[in-house]
Order: structure tokens, then C-alpha cells, then sequence
């Protein structure tokens, strides 16, 4: 006797313009409706080009719920494969990183050239003289592409171009490059792991939540003496939320910035005489008028979608786990010409984000309680009003309006909706 079908859900109805249901952060069945439409069918970030920064290096990644391999082969070139022998299933790759001549299986000792291919097989006799080693290689992701780096890949054959999906989230990765003298930024400090008990979704609304600072970070506000400023400041904000359109947001505080004229307040108001090497390098890429701008206005503040977060001079990576948990990396950016700056932003990162970080904390802590409030079922729906009323169109594309105002996770849940009604 089969299995009854599940019963098809209505993302129309469940995910609405001002108000999303309850049950989009902790339905199972939805939760695998999302590995499929979301993750299997689109793009998804996996890694950066400088975490394999020669050939026979390696890091092992998660595209939903899909174990993945990235390498440099020996002609240069980033890959990623499933991390599965095709002889019998086994996992491949057991560490995080590593550097290798091959790609080697612990169960029968198949071995695999960074590009995948099948280079030795123990025993091969017994495998007959029609044995083709071409065609049980470790097999590749459908499609790999980059954008300043930062590497993306997509289960399925088919679908939009990376740009497409990109739009201006690009922007966002161009503007992080640009704070480099050499253009570019390395992912080299190593990664911090946190679970947090919550849907991927609860993290990446937060990511770009200009409304919750002042009450989940209030006491770091006060122990830093900056309480007066959110307080004072946070309603008069020139700073935006936007929607960038294809589900990726941003926190833009380059008005606030650019009113104030300083360089690095982004990066706790450091005087720039303390960086002379990074400012003369900037000064001599860009020029000193562009240059200017640039550490004036700072890094981007943003949200990727579905699961990569530009959080100023930390990179975040939310691995989804189960419709109510989520392992969340993250890393300092690492600047190309920018050692002085590279020490002082992985100051910041540990004490914001380290094991005892006071921002996740807090943030983990947040997520948490929301999915458990989330799980209560009544009321049925989740409140995205604030700001509708005065959204902005701008020119290019983008819908903008106030700090604390929702057009960011409106965005997101646009984006959503459009990926889980479209048909297969």
C-alpha cells in the first residue's frame, strides 16, 4: 500500500504582502518544499575563492541539506562536487578543510583528483576489463559560478544566470571588494560555529532588522556608552532599509555616514593617523577624493538570499538544519592590503560574534525565543506593516523607507513567495 500523498500547501494565501503565517517557520513539510525550491532549484552561496587559494586545497559545505565539496584543482579552477563516493555512498570528505593530492574515500579507498574525476581504484581487476573509470568520477554540481570571489552554486541544471539572481546584491559584494586596496577580501581567519535554535528564515529577517537594536542590544548599548545615541537617534535616522529586489536587503547607513563626513565610524570611529599604511594604500588605488568616500561610507550591511549575510567585517553562512534549526559560520573579512584593518576587525568579530560575542548572544537568544513563540499558533500570522505606508521607489529598483521600518523582510518574503508558487 503507497504512502498517502501530502496535501499541497498554498504559499498565495500563506505569505501575504503585510502579514506571513505562522507556519512557514515551523512546518516540516515546508521546510522540505524550501531544500527543494529554494535550495535545490536556486543559487546558494558556498564558499569564497580564498579559502582554496591553491591546488588540493578543500572546504566541505551544505547546499540545503546536500553535502558538498569546493577544491582548486591543478588547472586553477573552483569546483563543487557532492560529497559521495559513487561506489558505495560513502561521505568523501569527513573534514571542514584540508589540503590533499586526492580526494580519497575511508571505506574502500577510491581516489578522486580535485576536479572529481576517478584517478585509482584498489584492486582494479576485480572490477572486469569494461570497467569505465570516466564514468564514476564524483559527480559535480549542475552550475558553479563566481562574482568577485564569492562562489555560488545551484543543484539544478537549469534556471537564471547567476547575475540574474545576483541584481544588485552585487553592489553589496562590490562595495565589501572596495574597502580593499587591491580590490578584494580573503576568508582566512577561520570559521566560528553556532546553532541557533530557530528557522533559517529568523536570522536572515534579523540580519537587515533595523527595529530590535535598542531592546536585544540595549544593555551593549549602555555598557558602551552609546544608549543616548540609539535612543536619540534611532526614530530621526537618516540611515534606510531596502529592498534590493530578488529577496536580498540591506541596512544602508551611508546617509548617516556621509552627514557625519569621518572615516571608519563603521569600525568604531578609529582615527585614521592609527591605519597610515591602509590610508596611504587606499589614497593610491582610488585617489584621495575616492578614497575618502569609501572609508566614509563603509561596508555593506546586507542580506544575500538565501543564506549568505554581509554583516560589515563579518561574513555570516546560514546552514538550514530543520524547520526549527539552523548552524550559522561566521568569519572576519579580511581585507587584500589591509593588514591593519584585518587585525582590528578580528578584534571586533570575536567580541561581537566570538563564543562569547555579546551580539549573538543576544541574537541567538532572540531567535530562539521567537521560534518558540512561533510554535503557539494563535495568533496565525506574523506583523510586516511597519513602513508600507511610506515605502520609496527609487530609481533603481530598489524600495526604501525609514531604519526601523520592514521593507527589508518584505522583501525577502516578495522573493519567497515567488520561489514557492512558481512551477517546477
Amino acid at each position: 500500500m503507497s504512502a498517502p500523498m501530502q496535501a499541497s500547501i498554498d504559499y498565495g494565501r500563506l505569505v501575504q504582502q503585510d502579514q506571513v503565517h505562522g507556519s512557514v517557520y515551523t512546518s516540516p513539510q515546508i521546510f522540505e518544499d524550501e531544500m527543494d525550491r529554494i535550495f535545490r532549484r536556486g543559487w546558494v552561496y558556498v564558499g569564497h575563492a580564498s579559502e582554496v587559494p591553491t591546488a588540493g586545497d578543500f572546504v566541505t559545505r551544505m547546499i540545503g541539506l546536500q553535502a558538498v565539496v569546493m577544491t582548486r584543482d591543478k588547472q586553477g579552477g573552483v569546483n563543487v562536487m557532492y560529497n559521495r563516493c559513487p561506489h558505495r555512498g560513502n561521505k568523501v570528505c569527513q573534514a571542514e578543510k584540508g589540503h590533499a593530492s586526492t580526494l580519497t574515500c575511508s571505506y574502500h579507498g577510491w581516489a578522486f583528483g580535485m576536479d572529481g574525476a576517478l584517478a585509482g581504484v584498489p584492486f582494479p581487476q576485480g572490477y572486469g576489463t569494461d570497467f569505465d573509470r570516466s564514468q564514476h568520477g564524483m559527480v559535480r554540481v549542475p552550475r558553479v559560478e563566481s562574482y568577485g570571489g564569492f562562489v555560488f552554486a545551484s543543484l539544478c541544471a537549469h534556471g537564471e544566470k547567476l547575475a540574474q539572481h545576483l541584481g544588485e546584491g552585487a553592489r553589496m559584494i562590490d562595495m565589501l571588494n572596495g574597502l580593499s586596496p587591491e580590490g578584494g577580501i580573503e576568508l582566512t581567519a577561520g570559521w566560528m560555529k553556532h546553532q541557533l535554535d530557530a528557522n533559517w528564515k529568523v536570522p536572515s529577517e534579523n540580519q537587515v532588522d533595523g527595529y530590535h537594536a535598542m531592546f536585544v542590544h540595549g544593555s551593549l548599548a549602555r555598557a558602551n556608552d552609546a544608549w543616548a545615541k540609539v535612543r536619540d537617534r534611532r526614530e530621526n535616522s537618516t540611515a534606510r532599509t531596502r529592498d534590493l529586489g530578488a529577496g536580498h536587503s540591506e541596512i544602508d547607513h551611508a546617509a548617516d555616514y556621509a552627514e557625519a563626513g569621518t572615516p571608519f565610524r563603521w569600525t568604531g570611529g578609529v582615527d585614521p593617523a592609527r591605519l597610515p599604511q591602509y590610508v596611504a594604500a587606499m589614497q593610491k588605488a582610488y585617489g584621495q577624493e575616492e578614497a575618502q568616500r569609501r572609508m566614509v561610507l563603509g561596508p555593506p550591511h546586507a542580506a544575500i538570499f538565501p543564506n549568505l549575510m554581509l554583516a560589515e567585517m563579518n561574513i555570516s553562512i546560514l546552514q538550514p538544519v530543520s524547520a526549527t534549526e539552523t548552524i550559522q559560520y561566521t568569519t572576519p573579512v579580511m581585507l587584500k592590503g589591509g593588514a591593519e584593518l584585518n587585525a582590528r576587525s578580528l578584534r571586533r568579530c570575536e567580541g561581537a560574534l566570538g563564543p562569547a560575542g555579546f551580539l549573538i548572544a543576544d541574537d541567538a537568544e532572540v531567535n530562539a525565543l521567537l521560534q518558540q513563540g512561533l510554535a503557539t499558533t494563535q495568533p496565525e500570522w506574523v506583523v510586516l506593516k511597519r513602513g508600507l505606508h511610506s515605502e520609496k521607489h527609487e530609481a533603481d529598483g530598489s524600495i526604501s523607507a525609514g531604519l526601523m521600518d520592514e521593507t527589508s523582510q518584505r522583501g525577502l518574503w516578495r522573493r519567497y513567495r515567488q520561489l514557492m508558487t512558481a512551477v517546477a
